[in-house]
């Protein structure tokens, strides 16, 4: 009998628990922010944590280059490269935190996007060592530690102040201290990954190798740009909506995208798990292999999964939001769906790239999309509605998904069938968002033939 549980698949497991244990978080506090907390309050806690997500731009990527490199090491070059990483990673840290910090005092002090305080500077610097301590981690294969550290420093410092307004009668203490709060519990996470990395003997004999920094700086620039244009556009609309249509706005806009990024915890676990596996069978059969397994192992069981609790949706959401349900909600949170899951098929395409040292021409492809990018945001700033910005983000996922998919071709077995199999996933929910069901269910029949007539079972089976 076929068994889907070897050593490849327990590490996605372990990876993806994390995410699991976010969603049930969010499950509960969600409605606790929205019936507890003003809009506004809401809305500036949301922006402060957004706001931290800079860190993945301002660590250098240091920490993923560590990770890659890590693999064909000595032990004693490994511990070497991982103190020398945690040095730059510090220093790097209070240094740029700094820069940014006295930035946004200069030009954003009285701008109506956030409160800037110590706080944020203090918050900025651990998350940009965080990163780079996770991927040390996930380098050295320790699965179950990042897993757990994951979960403490994104989703339960996000989620666990909720439980504190609960407690808190009157709700003064902790309207002023939310941030603060987070900031503990991230703080928790990190002392976590350095005792880990202590005891499992890498702090022995530190020696820091300073040429290392040649490494860095080769693959650091086109990976950090690759970043920066991520950030745009993951971020940029939410910035936008909260700038010139409020709080109120931003909280319909974000809540149903914060739903359906959970679904980010399955393809983020397989990239943790694939990316060392890439690196070491570079450029040969075995990594292409790899590669379309994990990548049509997502696609079919988030792909599937999807589909399947397509009309349950508007049942699920009335029931868990209650009086804060909005019908927006339902129609946003459908296109978020869709885009979120052709985001993460981009995402472990992504690692592709990185593993084969090809970030420029992922970034390049992003230069020319990030112009047209952000003038179309600032045009549905002006028109003022929140489905052609949820649109807007759709339609460049899609096509930069396609194009990725067509440039990688050689690396992913019959590539032809995959983005026939997207179209069609893609008219789907667009047809089902528009109410055009007989078509959408039509769009179902489609895609459940192709993938029985072309299923890859020899690669899973091979995989896992």
């Amino acid at each position: 009998m076929v068994t889907l549980f070897n050593k490849h698949s327990k590490n996605i497991f372990i990876s993806l628990m994390p995410g699991l244990f976010s969603i049930f978080l969010t499950f509960f506090t969600i409605p606790i922010f929205l019936n507890y907390l003003s809009k506004e309050i809401y809305a500036n806690y949301l922006i402060q944590h957004f706001l931290l997500s800079l860190g993945m731009i301002l660590n250098l990527q240091i920490g993923k280059i560590a990770s890659i490199k890590i693999q064909k090491m000595s032990l004693i070059k490994k511990k070497t490269l991982i103190s020398t990483t945690i040095f730059f990673s510090i220093t790097l840290s209070i240094i740029i935190s700094l820069c940014v910090y006295i930035f946004l005092i200069l030009f954003f002090k009285n701008n109506n996007l956030l409160e800037i305080t110590s706080s944020f500077l203090i918050g900025l610097s651990m998350t940009i060592f965080y990163i780079s301590l996770e991927f040390i981690i996930k380098g050295i294969n320790q699965f179950k530690i990042s897993s757990f550290s994951n979960f403490v420093f994104y989703s339960l410092s996000i989620s666990l102040p909720a439980i504190f307004l609960l407690s808190d009668i009157n709700n003064i203490i902790i309207f002023k201290n939310l941030f603060h709060i987070s900031l503990i519990i991230k703080l928790i996470a990190i002392f976590y990954l350095l005792f880990s990395l202590f005891n499992l003997g890498y702090f022995k004999k530190l020696r820091i190798n300073l040429s290392y920094y040649k490494i860095f700086l080769r693959r650091s620039k086109w990976m950090t740009l690759n970043s920066f244009y991520n950030q745009i556009y993951e971020y940029l609309d939410k910035y936008i909506i909260k700038i010139f249509l409020g709080p109120s706005m931003f909280i319909l806009f974000t809540i149903p995208q914060q739903i359906s990024s959970k679904l980010t915890i399955i393809s983020n676990a397989i990239i943790a798990v694939i990316l060392p596996k890439l690196s070491l069978n570079k450029g040969n059969i075995r990594q292409k292999k790899i590669f379309s397994a994990n990548l049509y192992f997502f696609f079919y069981l988030m792909g599937f999964t999807l589909i399947f609790f397509l009309p349950f949706y508007k049942t699920i959401l009335e029931w868990w939001l209650k009086e804060s349900y909005n019908e927006y909600f339902l129609d946003i949170f459908k296109i978020f769906l869709l885009l979120t899951f052709l985001g993460s098929c981009s995402n472990i395409i992504i690692s592709l790239y990185e593993a084969n040292s090809l970030e420029k021409k992922n970034t390049i492809l992003e230069t020319f999309t990030i112009i047209p990018f952000i003038l179309s945001l600032l045009l549905c700033a002006y028109l003022e509605n929140l489905f052609y910005f949820a649109f807007i983000l759709l339609l460049k996922e899609f096509i930069l998904l396609i194009i990725r998919i067509i440039y990688m071709k050689n690396f992913i077995l019959n590539y032809k069938t995959l983005i026939l199999q997207i179209i069609l996933f893609c008219l789907i929910f667009i047809c089902s968002f528009l109410k055009y069901f007989n078509l959408s269910i039509f769009s179902v029949f489609l895609i459940l033939f192709l993938t029985i007539y072309d299923f890859k079972i020899k690669i899973l089976t091979d995989e896992f």
